[in-house]
């Protein structure tokens, strides 16, 4: 085990140990080099001399390191230093959702929805870059102070089990959460990490699991032969729209499952922002799946290779095993006694038993008789049912809730002050009460009340990693509208995508309501160069000094200007601003005043002068004046790192001229500055795309 201040390869200082697995050991450390905390998950000992393991481990690890994602743990880093391999991976403070569940569960069908939309997001983003987790468990998932959801332990599921729990060569996983293709070492795809999230939802509603024993092999039959609970036996205040995404999740059937994480996460948001939407099971031809002898028998041995592994740590795993062994032999009629011989039995035993048969069966005849009479006409009798608590709600929905648990409503008004106007005041029966089909129960209805806010109200939607198209679409449909828009720097997400919205997910807004944005810059790039000024100078020395400066010069034009021929009167990038390494500065380069036409020469002294034409006097040169044009990035434009931004002056002589400039985003608005006379257009572009095109007059 790694102690505080040791140091891995020459940059992550350990701190502190902050967990261990069946597989590792997890340590707090800082990231000396960016001066930020990581956590670095080393590989055990017993591990570390298996070089298939390490290789699988490495390969496995640095596949995940390709997934960037908001739910999903950022993998920073992979290596080794001496003997020790470890993966450098992005420090979360906060609790597993493992933890939560046990303190605080179950919760609310909305919270579960919420939560399961942020695990399935990550699966589908996995899934895209072709990474099957196959070990999805609440202990992989933490929750951040933040209140969001990351799952960690991407591709290193595969590796783990290549060294302990194999069936056929294919990963089981963590035996409560894992499918029955899993159990049976079947091929494993999407539907298997949706099955094991199915089972995360249903613990999350409930607060159990859905199958128990004492022993892995014995749950591992359950999740083959077992019928899927329901997760209203346990829990009669789940929805039935959850309980339908959790049965579609769970079909032991791999062809009944949701078949990808956008089908799983159409029918989640789907419950969550439309009341009347139907989750439907009717498609389904969910069967349960018997498990063969010789699929048994490979259970059994991979049972056996991970209560190896793990003795170690849990040492009660191999009576339990033997137990297993022996129940099994049982079921599948093993008979220790075949090879004893039947014994004689005597003409007195058989009339005895021939006697008591003919009473055994006279017995039966009585009991079915006495069933018919007294036990069969109680199944006649209506089942009861709880009455529901709709003290608060609205009279529309305590009559939807009544009427779904098959109850009559009588409506009994009260005129009141206290409370709005069609809001229950009081039932009888009361919540809990066991009453049978078609009872009537009487509700208290306020009337001549406070009056409730006529404008309807929309909820929030999701809005995190959303383009600004896909959100403008969005809140269109809704009813909202987008309002401000601010820019930061974001690690994790790509430039152009949502990181932060107000008011919040979830939040119940009026129609037209505005929804305020904060959009990713992508990651912060690196320390910008001020570009030096150029005037004046030759074009060696401007390549010379740009040189130093880690900038580069780019295109060279040359004009007439009453500069000295040679040396630089513009550049496209202004001095000051601040532009990235490796940066193109174009310049234009004077070449000196016009030439003037020559004069005719004065007659010698004596001569007679030769008679001319006067010439015709030609117009006076207009003056020429400075004017300015200012270029902004138009609204909805593609937030990028830099753009080409180009201003082509035309005057109404003909005469043209044009200047352009590399800019980046914070430069903007950006200024050029034209000299000429009369009047003219000035056509903008912005990366070849014509912009704007305004008079001008000098």
């Amino acid at each position: 085990m790694l102690t505080p201040g040791t140091l891995l390869g020459e940059r992550y200082e350990i701190i502190e140990k902050i967990g261990a697995g069946g597989m590792s050991i997890v340590y707090k450390a800082k990231d000396n080099r960016l001066q930020r905390y990581v956590a670095i998950k080393e590989l055990r000992e017993e591990f570390v001399q298996d070089e298939e393991f390490v290789g699988k481990f490495r390969k496995e690890a640095l596949s995940a390191a390709s997934l960037s994602h908001p739910n999903i743990v950022g993998i920073y880093d992979v290596g080794s230093d001496k003997e020790v391999h470890y993966i450098v991976m992005e420090y979360v403070e906060g609790k597993t959702l493992k933890q939560l569940i046990d303190e605080e569960g179950p919760f609310e069908a909305k919270t579960v929805l919420e939560l399961g939309i942020q695990i399935v997001s990550a699966l589908k983003h996995a899934h895209q870059k072709k990474i099957i987790h196959r070990d999805i468990k609440p202990q992989n998932i933490l929750m951040t102070t933040d209140g969001v959801l990351k799952v960690t332990d991407f591709g290193i599921a595969k590796a783990v089990d290549s060294s302990t729990i194999v069936a056929t060569g294919n990963a089981i996983g963590s035996v409560h959460y894992f499918s029955p293709e899993q159990a049976k070492g079947k091929y494993v795809n999407e539907s298997s990490d949706l099955y094991s999230c199915g089972i995360v939802l249903f613990e999350l509603a409930t607060k159990r699991l859905p199958f128990e024993a004492d022993s892995h092999i014995s749950i591992a039959l359950k999740h083959i032969n077992e019928e899927f609970p329901r997760p209203s036996s346990i829990n009669p205040m789940i929805p039935e729209n959850l309980e339908n995404i959790i049965l579609h999740a769970t079909c032991k059937n791999q062809a009944d499952r949701y078949q990808n994480a956008d089908e799983m996460l159409r029918d989640m948001r789907g419950v969550l922002q439309n009341p009347n939407y139907v989750v439907s099971l009717a498609h389904l031809t969910e069967q349960t799946i018997l498990l063969s002898p010789e699929e048994s028998k490979i259970l059994r041995e991979t049972e056996a290779a991970y209560e190896s592994s793990y003795d170690s740590i849990n040492e009660e795993e191999s009576s339990l095993k033997q137990d297993d062994e022996k129940i099994y032999e049982t079921e599948v009629g093993f008979d220790d006694d075949n090879e004893e011989e039947d014994e004689e039995v005597s003409t007195f035993y058989k009339v005895i038993v021939s006697l008591g048969g003919i009473l055994a069966t006279l017995a039966l005849v009585v009991a079915i008789t006495l069933a018919c009479v007294f036990w069969i006409p109680s199944l006649t009798k209506g089942k009861t049912f709880s009455v529901p608590n709709v003290i608060e709600k609205t009279l529309d929905e305590a009559e939807a809730l009544l009427k779904k648990s098959d109850l009559k409503v009588k409506v009994v008004e009260v005129e009141t002050d206290e409370v709005a106007e069609g809001i229950i005041l009081d039932q009888d029966p009361i919540a809990g009460t066991e009453v049978k089909k078609n009872t009537l129960v009487t509700l208290q209805v306020a009337v001549g009340g406070q009056e409730e806010d006529t404008n309807e109200e929309v909820e929030v939607p999701n809005l995190e990693n959303l383009t600004v198209n896909e959100v403008t679409t969005q809140l269109s449909q809704l009813g909202l509208r987008v309002g401000d828009t601010t820019y930061e720097y974001d690690e994790n997400s790509e430039s152009g995508q949502i990181i932060g919205q107000q008011p919040s997910y979830g939040t119940k807004v009026p129609e037209g309501t505005e929804i305020d944005l904060v959009i990713s810059r992508g990651p912060e790039k690196d320390e910008s160069i001020t570009v030096p000024n150029l005037y004046g100078s030759t074009v060696e020395e401007a390549r010379s000094m740009l040189g130093g400066m880690n900038l580069s010069l780019g295109r060279q034009t040359e004009e007439e200007s009453d500069e000295p021929a040679g040396t630089i009167i513009r550049q496209s990038v202004s001095v000051g601003s601040s532009v990235e390494a490796g940066t193109k500065i174009n310049v234009t380069v004077s070449k000196g005043p016009k030439e003037e036409p020559e004069t005719s020469p004065s007659p010698e002294i004596g001569e007679e002068p030769t008679e001319t034409v006067p010439p015709t006097q030609e117009p006076e040169t207009p003056v020429e004046t400075t004017q300015s044009v200012t270029v902004s990035l138009p609204v909805g434009t593609e937030i990028k790192d830099s753009y080409h931004v180009v201003a082509k002056l035309t005057l109404d002589n003909g005469t043209t001229s044009t200047q352009e400039s590399i800019v980046t985003y914070d430069q903007f608005p950006v200024s050029f500055s034209f000299k000429g006379s009369g009047s003219g257009i000035v056509d903008i572009f912005i990366d070849t795309v014509s912009v704007a095109q305004d008079p001008i007059t000098f």
